[in-house]
């Protein structure tokens, strides 16, 4: 398992793996937009040479915001996600970040889950903040961790 910075060439076969679990997947170009941008890191875990799963978050004055992070389904209960948080964490700390902090899906019990077990608590709640393929809307819970 190797994690880099993710690089232009990247940006489709990120934008696939989004699509395959998020139901509002970000495009090739947001991706090249957030790999461009000098408030955000996008990185990715290599596993035997192919891209398994990436992670995308922004740090501004003291703070992290995690936007994405997924694994693509043939990697999944791999390790890849707690990798790439890992990554996030020893980032954060070397960059004198305070407080790291994610809003999730209500129904996703296994985000949050892994959430906790990596420290989060919970923070709030977002209502009707993610849209859903019926038109209608779910909340997102917010979860923050000190640093």
């Amino acid at each position: 398992m190797i994690i880099r910075p993710a690089a232009a060439a990247d940006c489709q076969t990120l934008a696939q793996i989004d699509a395959r679990g998020n139901p509002s997947p970000w495009s090739a170009a947001q991706f090249q937009a957030a790999i461009e941008s000098r408030f955000d890191s996008v990185a990715v875990c290599e596993c035997s040479g192919k891209i398994g799963g990436f992670i995308v978050w922004q740090s501004v004055c003291g703070e992290s915001e995690l936007h994405l992070i997924a694994t693509s389904p043939e990697h999944r209960r791999c390790g890849i996600a707690s990798a790439l948080l890992a990554h996030w964490f020893q980032t954060a700390s070397a960059q004198h970040i305070e407080r790291l902090f994610l809003e999730v899906r209500q129904s996703n019990a296994a985000a949050q889950n892994l959430y906790r077990k990596h420290g989060f608590q919970t923070a709030g709640i977002r209502k009707n903040y993610y849209p859903l393929a019926n038109g209608g809307r779910e909340d997102a819970v917010l979860m923050e961790k000190s640093c």
